[in-house]
């Protein structure tokens, strides 16, 4: 766990201290700086990751993160015999081979590296490591974490309407757009040049995923090559031996896979479930099945919703945008309670974005039966996320939806996406753009943001690059046979779970919002606040609309199951970002 900063242009020692601070959480146990009249950039670690700055033949780089392929890279470089942190490794790299060094990063990376003409900026393939970047009084400046720009004086935080827009149908933000407006967030796989001597910004995407099916190869064979691919996965994170590590298990096929991989490989993890209270649905029988196979420490930690009341101001302050996936509370806790114990925690994030979950199935049955009429692919994929695309109109003042550009921008985004005849396949196309969007953009930043402010390093296996190209070899039977999806995924670890696990429909982490905001003490918090004066000065929602979702009402057209409280939660995520950043109620 790290932490990176800095900017181009003629700034302040002030400056570069107020940003390092503001990102004292990320890295606890030591700092450093270096300043040119040109740039400055600087570097927080803790004592999981080591010196992250480095000076090398007229090249700085400061790195948030680690390589995976540390061991091929030194011998790229020829520097087998040279002890080398990770970031003059990459120095060294540069050196020899410039902007292409960048594409052959393999891990959970974000950096800034300046050879004297250029500060580069680069985000990892996948996105495990965020970075942002804005122009304020004629400098660039950027961070890990968009806080940090705040100690700038002239940095002034104004809600950005089109980012609200993509959080009310998404509960993210894809792009390069974030909810501060002229703040910019690198995507997965780019990387942008800021000119030392001014000029332009170029952004430019170095690595994207190539679909290259192997549709000849036995089934056999491309299974084996998944289960070795996922071993790799995990043991390319492990700690060094004798660190203590935890892991994050819901009881779902996916974390319950990474956590039997990490007991096969002799590296037993203490492992973390989140509890909602009695009589509320849950996965923790099947986490317990797991746990007790592999003879394993097991905890659960309770969730109530009084832990949402007060933990939400604190939470929102360190996810910087108002990311709305209610999960956020209870990774928070857990983290929370891992941190007295492990420095570094895996989850098993990722098992549906790159083998063929059930979130696809809406969009697939939709290509089938579209012919009969009524079925836009862009506005099928969209109202998929099942928030507030539907009830737009409703919900959104004109004055609103004018000012973001309404949904047509949208539209017209995800249409040109989920046509890129790059893919023959459809399920890649969906696959591309949820790895590419909830993965890096809202899965990878939430953990993240959750964890280290409590002294936690996340390891997130399935998100692996390696494994992610070679889920696009894989043809889409594999992926999807017929009603059964994660098809070669789940042939590849059935040996390693109860088939109760491995075998049965998911159902994800179940808080209980609906019940909440309708019985407990969040109820009267979230009415106090989206009733209050403040919240309805914004302009944004309207007011009938939202008296419906708090006396518990769905929207007019409604069609399946209760999603109230996860609206609700969204309505209120966006409040408390308002009076966190822009009002400045800092928790």
């Amino acid at each position: 766990m790290a932490a990176i900063a800095g900017f181009v242009g003629d700034g302040s020692p002030e400056l570069l201290s107020g940003m390092s601070e503001a990102l004292g959480h990320r890295g606890r146990v030591g700092a450093a700086q270096h300043w040119d009249r040109r740039f400055a950039v600087c570097h927080r670690q803790d004592a999981t990751s080591g010196p992250g700055l480095a000076r090398r033949a007229g090249l700085t780089c400061v790195l948030d993160g680690s390589l995976l392929n540390r061991d091929e890279l030194i011998e790229r470089v020829g520097a087998a015999a040279q002890p080398m942190t990770d970031a003059e490794l990459l120095c060294a790299l540069y050196e020899r081979e410039g902007v292409r060094a960048f594409e052959r990063l393999d891990g959970p990376a974000a950096l800034a590296l300046a050879d004297g003409r250029t500060l580069h900026l680069v985000r990892d393939a996948l996105g495990e490591r965020p970075l942002y970047f804005a122009e304020v009084d004629g400098l660039v400046l950027f961070a890990c974490e968009i806080k940090a720009l705040l100690a700038h004086p002239s940095f002034r935080v104004v809600p950005e309407l089109e980012s609200l827009l993509c959080i009310l149908v998404y509960s993210f933000i894809p792009g390069t757009g974030t909810a501060f407006r002229g703040v910019q967030q690198l995507e997965p796989g780019t990387r942008v040049e800021l000119p030392l001597a001014g000029g332009p910004v170029r952004v430019v995407r170095y690595w994207d995923l190539q679909e290259e099916l192997r549709s000849d190869v036995p089934e056999a064979e491309q299974v084996a090559e998944l289960r070795e691919l996922l071993r790799s996965a995990v043991r390319r994170r492990l700690p060094p031996a004798g660190t203590p590590i935890g892991a994050f298990l819901s009881g779902g096929i996916d974390s319950s896979a990474v956590v039997a991989l990490l007991a096969e490989l002799g590296r037993p993890p203490i492992c973390y479930s989140a509890g909602f209270g009695y009589g509320h649905p849950n996965e923790l029988l099947y986490a317990s099945l797991v746990a007790t196979r592999y003879e394993l420490d097991h905890r659960v930690i309770d969730v109530e919703p009084e832990d949402f009341v007060s933990l939400l101001p604190r939470v929102m302050w360190g996810l910087d945008d108002p990311l709305c996936d209610c999960i956020t509370v209870p990774n928070f806790v857990l983290a929370s309670a891992a941190g007295r114990d492990v420095p570094v925690i895996f989850n098993g994030e990722g098992g549906d974005p790159l083998f063929g979950g059930p979130k696809n199935k809406f969009m697939i049955l939709g290509e089938w039966y579209g012919f009969l009429g009524g079925y836009d692919r862009a506005r099928a994929y969209l109202s998929s996320y099942h928030k507030f695309y539907d009830y737009l109109p409703d919900l959104c003042t004109a004055e609103f939806l004018h000012g973001s550009g309404g949904p047509a921008g949208l539209e017209e985004h995800v249409r040109v996406t989920l046509d890129d005849e790059r893919y023959q396949s459809f399920l890649n196309r969906l696959m591309h753009v949820n790895i590419r969007r909830k993965g890096g953009q809202n899965i990878l930043v939430k953990v993240d943001k959750m964890l280290t402010p409590n002294g936690v390093v996340a390891c997130s296996p399935l998100f692996d690059k390696r494994l992610t190209e070679h889920s696009f070899t894989l043809p889409a039977e594999l992926k999807r046979r017929g009603d059964a999806e994660k098809y070669a995924f789940k042939k590849a670890v059935e040996d390693l779970l109860p088939a109760s696990v491995v075998y049965r429909k998911k159902a994800g982490m179940g808080v209980p919002l609906n019940h909440w905001f309708k019985k407990t003490v969040l109820r009267r918090y979230t009415r106090d606040l989206l009733g209050s004066e403040r919240a309805r000065s914004r302009g944004y929602f309207r007011q009938p609309f939202v008296e419906r979702l708090l006396a518990g009402e769905l929207p007019d057209g409604h069609l399946g199951r209760d999603r109230s409280g996860e609206l609700l939660w969204m309505l209120l995520a966006i409040e408390l970002w308002h009076r966190v950043y822009v009002d400045g109620e800092r928790p």
